[in-house]
């Protein structure tokens, strides 16, 4: 998610000051993640962004198609890039 929202700032991911857990519990992630067999989309604001992710993996910022193989993993606490 991270790289998606480097992107469309027009930025390399290392220049990218934030985590998503300024903006969001990541453990709502998670819960999502396992909660298969279900549909689901999840819609959230980062830094000035519309993240929406789905459950079946695709990853919109702003409306833009980013990614369609969003795999939702354990969060971390190191930086953004661990995303």
């Amino acid at each position: 998610m991270i790289e998606a929202l480097a992107e469309a700032d027009r930025l390399d991911l290392d220049e990218v000051e934030y985590t998503l857990y300024d903006y969001i519990n990541p453990e709502i992630l998670m819960l999502l993640a396992n909660d298969a067999g279900n549909t689901w989309e999840f819609t959230f604001a980062v830094a000035n962004h519309e993240v929406t992710i789905t459950s079946d993996g695709r990853l919109f910022v702003d409306g833009v198609l980013c990614r369609t193989d969003l795999t939702l993993q354990q969060p971390s606490p190191t930086r953004a890039r661990s995303y």
